[in-house]
């Protein structure tokens, strides 16, 4: 274990990164364009725009059903059974004149947990009734396997107005958490330290919704939660980076300067290394356990914050150091070109003075 440690600090003593922003900010970019991609062979595939991200009903209203029937699934069973629930919410749809868009049937759980479950987007008049005739349907059709309403069919709903309100204050949300961190940063450290952080934890929830799009994940409440998880979890990376450079300027009694604010901000990062990357490690182990051994309700959890934790390293030793010397390095530059403006207008003022006397001395011979 010594000697992993030993290869570790030596391969982090040569790890530099302040003076290459154009090359991290290039890998989000190349994030972008697969996501654009992706994005647009689902909506193709599924011939619609709005299936490019595999939206939740918590953001789209509608309902889902889900039905258990006590027993493994065998593949054939699974396309039987899914093609009849999928028939029966059409049936109810037709009976009512409308046309609901319904999603593929998924399996969900395993063993005697198994279960089928289909979204479909339904209006917001009369859903409890509609949605009760579906389930009396679903009974109906299964008859032969012994399915009960109690026992064997859940359905949920939301509005779509509720949908909308909710994806608002979800947004809210995020605004707020990113606004009280950019004020605890400017308090604590400087305001290029705010702006570097907060412009990282953008790239964090940029890349865990790119993610999710291009895994098609979906997206719904959880994904929320798993985002503030990581919001937090990452701006406390960056941190540590920010105080390893205020504490080495505070032993040397120095300040950051044009020339040496690069090579400070490269040891910070290469002090916070290990720990970074040690801490990612132990709970991405947990979180890995959890997406393997979980139900998809808890996938739909962990698998956002998985990507959220690759992210988060990145962004913390990467993206927001770099990112803090460019600006700072841009601050310095501006504050040297200011000086040194001054410095040539002083002399101009001082050349100026001797020739408004001698010309009141003139003035005051003449009048004399």
């Amino acid at each position: 274990m010594s000697k992993l440690n030993d290869k570790f600090d030596a391969l982090s003593g040569k790890l530099f990164v302040a003076n290459k922003t154009k090359l991290w900010l290039l890998i989000p970019a190349i994030m972008l364009l697969v996501t654009v991609i992706m994005f647009s062979i689902f909506a193709a595939v599924n011939k619609d725009a709005s299936k490019g991200i595999n939206l939740g009903l918590d953001f789209t209203g509608g309902s889902s059903i889900t039905v258990s029937f006590n027993t493994d699934l065998t593949d054939a069973q699974f396309k039987e059974y899914g093609d009849k629930i999928v028939n029966v919410i059409q049936g109810v749809a037709s009976d009512h004149g409308e046309s609901y868009d319904i999603s593929a049937p998924q399996r969900t759980g395993s063993g005697i947990d198994t279960a089928i479950y289909v979204k479909y987007q339904n209006g917001d008049s009369d859903i409890q009734a509609v949605n009760q005739e579906i389930s009396n349907g679903v009974v109906a059709a299964f008859t032969d396997q012994g399915i009960t309403a109690e026992d064997n069919v859940s359905i949920q709903s939301i509005s779509a107005s509720a949908a909308r309100k909710l994806a608002r204050e979800a947004i809210i949300a995020v605004l707020i958490i990113w606004a009280v961190i950019l004020v605890y940063i400017i308090i604590r450290f400087e305001f290029w330290s705010a702006i570097a952080a907060v412009v990282g934890l953008i790239f964090d929830v940029l890349t865990m919704v790119c993610m999710t799009i291009i895994f098609h994940v979906q997206v719904n409440t959880v994904f929320i939660a798993a985002l503030i998880t990581i919001v937090a979890y990452s701006i406390n990376n960056t941190i540590v980076v920010f105080d390893r450079v205020r504490e080495r300027m505070k032993l040397r009694g120095t300040s950051l300067s044009y020339d040496n604010i690069a090579g400070e901000v490269d040891i910070a990062v290469q002090d916070s290394l290990n720990r970074s990357i040690a801490s990612t490690i132990t709970t991405m182990l947990t979180v890995l356990m959890l997406t393997i051994l979980g139900v998809d309700s808890i996938r739909q959890f962990t698998l956002p914050v998985i990507f959220g934790l690759i992210s988060g390293v990145f962004t913390s030793l990467f993206v927001a150091p770099s990112l803090y010397v460019s600006m700072r390095k841009a601050w310095f530059k501006h504050k040297d070109k200011k000086v040194a403006e001054d410095q040539d207008a002083t002399p101009r003022a001082e050349k100026k003075k001797p020739t408004v006397r001698a010309n009141v001395s003139k003035k005051y011979k003449r009048n004399k």
